[in-house]
């Protein structure tokens, strides 16, 4: 019997040498082959984490944009499915806590029951997803709830929705900026993703690598939200003051607030309002007349036909060719789609910066810097007016058609008279007008720091197209046009001493620990007049606002400076008008400045600068004592019960404050 059990014990024995031999020689010889044929029968996984996009902030570090964790819920099916007792707890916690169906999940998981990668929920803040990491986390009822992950991802948030929403713009799918700082710093605020891999190692061991994210910079504006909220405000009071059942209050309103010295802009803001959390689903009814919506539909379609067609082509078509052209090569639902977006875009357009439109007479100014630094005008000159000039057949009157009579030039900005401004570009010419232009930077970009900018070069005279009309209706800010932006940095260096400071809304950039990446010190440009010349029309710009047209923008207790605009548009028969107030505080030393433009107000008599002189005096109100600015002069009550639509007019003030625009202006740009 012993012997039996020993030959039974030799031959195990001798069969578990075999094996061990065998399987010795398998793996000095083949180790590799199958090595790599397990290995490739592994199932891996990886991950993307996810870059921060990095925060916009205001000059005090208030956050205008940010990026907010979220998390979607991931089923890994192959865990679920590997232990029976998984199943019906992990269903049920999951109904429990994010009220899915867990019929669907069950039959999903039945027929992909390897699938370790299915999405039950998205974009769910941390609040929502607690407690089931609370159930998971649980020794007693978490050990059966398995196969259940988070993946994190972020959204972007902006906490004040429209506040500066033109100016911040906001982003879509892929952290790819639309419009605004969003836009133009969007390299700088996007990151770069990390990666979570796992795979086997030599030892076999399954192992899990991480390379970690790379944050976004966080942008430090110059903008203060204080003021942009001032701002805002002062425009939605005038707009609800102003609209109707069937107009909102104007066509466009913009506001800039910009340091002088410095170039930093402190405050931008429109009308045309729309939430950054939801761009998509703008308001795109209210801002647009039926004539005015058609053409923006219009132009859209035109753009996508010349991907087909010749513009000779395009503008042979009848009605139904274009329709028909149309229905070619787009669905109805694209169509609709083009239409929408097309008014989207002109929700979303920072009219502070990519408009142009004549200035009217805040260009007045800027003709007289360019007399007195070119040599053209001393200072010293008396004008006659006599209520208008004929050139070229065209009688081109003034605003008080009894005429001024003799005025100095301070008298004549005071009055905003145009027949005087017309005598001083005759003086001026067209060679010394041109140039100055250049100087103060119209038909130039400012090369500001958002994206849009217009362009303004085929929109001014050149010298040899500078008649003797064109010059005379240049001279009082008709026939050439500007931008909002190019109309503040140019008038702030007309009384800065004569810096021209490159605009800019950003000071600093930031990486995500707040280190400093990059400071943005102001630019300096290029010097547009002396000092002289800079102190000579800061005196005459007070003068305007304590004795002239600019009466009504005065904040009592301060000494400031300023000039006012009417504008007639194109056509001059429709006899709409655009009207606009730019100033600074303190009329000495200023320290800040200001812009307003109120574009068609709703009223049968648009053409009252006082629109845009009661927005910029009741921001005035407000942010001047905010800023530190006190105030420099004794109290007189001035504009005391005077409204933000510029109701309750002193009767003494009514003459200085009529329109500015001549009566008989020539038709077109050419003057012809």
């Amino acid at each position: 019997m012993k012997a039996k059990m020993l030959i039974v014990f030799l031959i195990i024995i001798g069969m578990l040498i075999a094996l061990v031999g065998r399987l010795a020689y398998i793996e000095l010889k083949s180790g590799d082959k199958y090595g790599k044929i397990v290995l490739n029968q592994q199932e891996y996984s990886s991950k993307t984490i996810p870059f921060r996009r990095g925060d916009i902030v205001d000059r005090k570090g208030t956050v205008l944009a940010t990026s907010t964790d979220v998390y979607n819920v991931i089923l890994d099916c192959s865990v679920l499915t590997s232990k029976e007792d998984y199943m019906e707890p992990t269903l049920s916690a999951l109904a429990q806590c994010f009220e899915l169906n867990t019929d669907d999940i069950r039959t999903y998981v039945k027929a992909n029951p390897k699938k370790r990668y299915y999405v039950l929920a998205k974009k769910l803040p941390y609040e929502e997803i607690a407690e089931f990491e609370s159930l998971q986390n649980d020794k007693k009822t978490g050990k059966n709830i398995k196969g259940v992950w988070f993946e994190k991802e972020y959204i972007r948030n902006y906490p004040y929705d429209t506040l500066a929403c033109s100016l911040l713009g906001f982003t879509t799918s892929g952290n790819e900026g639309i419009g605004g700082l969003e836009d133009y710093y969007n390299d700088e605020l996007n990151g770069i993703d990390g990666k979570e891999y796992g795979y086997v190692n030599s030892d076999s061991n399954y192992e899990i690598k991480a390379k970690d994210a790379t944050d976004g910079n966080t942008i430090v504006s110059t903008i203060d939200a204080n003021l942009q909220s001032i701002a805002e405000s002062k425009i939605a009071e005038f707009n609800d003051a102003m609209k109707d059942s069937e107009h909102e209050g104007a066509k466009n309103i913009g506001v800039i607030m910009m340091d002088p010295n410095t170039g930093e802009v402190l405050a931008m803001a429109t009308n045309r309002t729309f939430s950054l959390q939801d761009p998509w689903n703008a308001d795109t009814d209210k801002y647009f007349t039926e004539e005015e919506r058609a053409k923006t539909i219009k132009q859209a379609e035109r753009v996508e036909l010349k991907k087909y067609y010749s513009t000779d082509e395009i503008d042979a078509m009848t009605d139904e060719q274009w329709s028909a052209a149309l229905s070619e090569h787009y669905s109805d639902e694209q169509l609709e789609q083009i239409h929408h977006l097309a008014l989207l875009n002109q929700v979303w357009n920072n009219f502070c910066v990519s408009s142009t439109y004549e200035p009217g007479s805040t260009a007045k100014p800027f003709t007289v810097a360019a007399g007195l630094e070119s040599g053209t005008l001393t200072g010293n000159e008396t004008f006659y007016c006599d209520g208008a000039e004929t050139i070229a057949g065209h009688h081109i009157s003034c605003i008080k058609k009894a005429g001024h009579g003799m005025e100095t030039i301070q008298q004549a900005l005071e009055n905003s008279c145009n027949d005087a401004l017309m005598q001083m570009s005759y003086l001026i010419g067209p060679a010394n007008f041109s140039r100055y232009q250049q100087i103060f930077n119209f038909g130039l970009k400012t090369n500001i720091d958002l994206p849009g900018e217009a362009r303004t070069d085929s929109l001014i005279y050149t010298e040899d197209q500078l008649s003797t009309i064109n010059l005379a209706t240049n001279s009082f800010g008709q026939s050439y046009n500007v931008t909002m932006i190019q109309m503040i940095t140019g008038y702030c260096s007309l009384i800065n001493g004569g810096k021209y400071y490159q605009p800019r809304v950003v000071g600093k950039i930031q990486d995500a620990n707040g280190n400093s990446v990059q400071t943005i010190d102001p630019t300096l440009v290029k010097e547009t007049v002396s000092e002289e010349t800079s102190a000579t029309i800061r005196q005459y710009l007070k003068g305007v606002v304590d004795n002239g047209s600019g009466k009504k923008a005065k904040v009592d207790g301060y000494s400031m400076g300023g000039k006012t605009g009417t504008a007639q548009k194109l056509p001059r028969s429709a006899r709409k008008y655009l009207v606009s107030f730019i100033g600074s505080v303190p009329a000495e030393n200023p320290q800040v400045a200001i812009y307003v433009v109120v574009d068609e107000a709703n009223s049968e008599d648009q053409a009252h600068s006082y629109y845009a002189q009661s927005i910029a005096r009741e921001i005035l109100k407000e942010a001047l004592p905010y800023l530190g600015i006190y105030p420099n002069e004794e109290k007189t009550g001035i504009n005391e019960g005077v409204g933000i639509t510029g109701e309750g007019t002193p009767v003494e003030q009514t003459e200085a404050m009529d329109s500015e625009v001549p009566t008989e202006a020539p038709t077109d740009t050419t003057g012809q």
